[in-house]
């Protein structure tokens, strides 16, 4: 069962990703992460989950899941909150979220 990590990694995180508009929202017993108001994570007591988009540059040691996984998240432990490729995969996830939420919207409109 997932728990709030304490408020010292919670900051450590935003801090991390200062410069993007990044908030987060106690849910489910962890913080579900926004960036640009998009669902793009969640921050729990033992990792970051980051939602699977495709990016191409995400570490080869990062725990991946298979395209058969239930849940698509990338799993990054705590302590890797300071990796430089993360604000980037942050903001890339969030900006692919709004587009794949305009194309629904869209769809959505011509039915």
């Amino acid at each position: 069962m997932a728990a709030y990590p304490d408020e010292s990694v919670v900051h450590s995180w935003l801090d991390a990703l200062y410069g993007l508009n990044v908030h987060v929202k106690k849910m489910f017993g962890c913080y579900c992460v926004y960036c640009d108001d998009q669902p793009i994570g969640w921050l729990s007591s033992h990792c970051f989950s980051l939602r699977e988009t495709g990016l191409n540059y995400i570490p080869e040691g990062a725990k991946r899941p298979l395209p058969s996984d239930s849940i698509q998240e990338i799993v990054i432990p705590l302590d890797e909150y300071r990796a430089e490729w993360i604000p980037k995969a942050v903001q890339d996830t969030a900006d692919i979220l709004k587009q794949k939420n305009l194309k629904k919207k869209k769809r959505q409109r011509r039915l």
